[in-house]
């Protein structure tokens, strides 16, 4: 069988958002399975995923043209992995009716999230059938330390994305009470937002990979304000690396999978409170955490059972 995805991960050693490393991953899974797997449109492809329906870095077809492909190719089905929403930004890049008109023209849909298949199904009435496929992380290279060390608590998260919804009104807020709170430390691993400049959190450039999970295991609690979070990718990264997780109110798709081994918050004094109560029951929330769900050999398996049922 020939498999396409209209995302391609680069070959080199990058740090870059999560949709690419999960490419990465299925397709690696899919060739151990015997498939074939491609990032061109070849002839006679059984399959394709769209993974983002716009063109761009790393994408050099859009769903147009892989609509297009299918009119050429009527054997070929179209699944596309949505993945985004217009409320997850501050400011709106208007990018759902383009969703929904690539929605309308696939023949089967994966939601990341119940919330994000909530969100579209009622909005927009649609009758295509779906499934629900949660986000995944590499649980070979995040995992959790032996010991961990609670004589200071130290909070971190981690955004590719600088977009204030992914938690800068909390963050901005954290910022300016921690000399307040000096057993508090908080570091923010990505790309800050660009209109403040925080002043007491320890900010590091983006990270990836082995030296992003080492930078994470040596903080104790996960931290993320992201709001209307469609799944979320960095949160799973946290979690496998051993930390329970503070998450927002209205953080869409995180809740699902955060719930047993973390605690939502609704404002930064909640927060502060909250942060005291992970501590006061750190290993109950820490041994809550369902190291077999996060991993991609669960994702990728719910995929090849989504290709396998539906004899695509």
């Amino acid at each position: 069988m020939n498999i396409f995805f209209n995302l391609q991960p680069p070959k080199e050693e990058l740090s870059y958002g999560g949709g690419l490393f999960f490419v990465k991953y299925i397709s690696e899974m899919l060739i151990k399975n015997k498939y074939n797997v491609h990032y061109e449109l070849i002839p006679n492809l059984d399959l394709i995923f769209i993974i983002d329906p716009r063109k761009g870095k790393y994408k050099q077809y859009g769903y147009q043209d892989l609509i297009q492909y299918q009119k050429q190719n009527p054997k070929s089905k179209l699944i596309y992995i949505v993945n985004e929403c217009d409320i997850k930004r501050k400011i709106s890049i208007n990018i759902e009716p383009t969703i929904i008109d690539c929605i309308k023209n696939c023949n089967h849909i994966v939601y990341i999230s119940e919330w994000l298949k909530n969100y579209y199904q009622d909005k927009y009435n649609l009758d295509i059938p779906f499934t629900i496929i949660n986000n995944a992380c590499d649980t070979q290279i995040f995992k959790p330390l032996k010991e961990v060390n609670l004589n200071k608590i130290k909070l971190v998260t981690h955004h590719w994305s600088a977009d204030y919804n992914k938690g800068f009104k909390i963050y901005n807020k954290l910022d300016k009470i921690l000399p307040q709170y000096p057993n508090i430390k908080f570091t923010f691993i990505g790309n800050y937002h660009k209109d403040y400049k925080p002043k007491n959190i320890i900010v590091k450039k983006p990270l990836s990979g082995v030296k992003l999970a080492e930078e994470i295991q040596k903080h104790n609690i996960y931290l993320t304000a992201s709001l209307y979070e469609p799944g979320g990718i960095h949160q799973l990264e946290g979690m496998a690396s051993g930390l329970p997780v503070l998450y927002s109110n209205n953080s869409g798709g995180i809740e699902e999978i955060c719930h047993q081994c973390g605690l939502k918050f609704n404002n930064l004094d909640d927060l502060l409170e909250k942060i005291n109560e992970i501590v006061k029951n750190y290993s109950e929330f820490q041994n809550k955490i369902n190291y077999e769900f996060l991993g991609y050999e669960r994702c990728c398996k719910q995929y090849l059972e989504l290709i396998t049922k539906y004899n695509y």
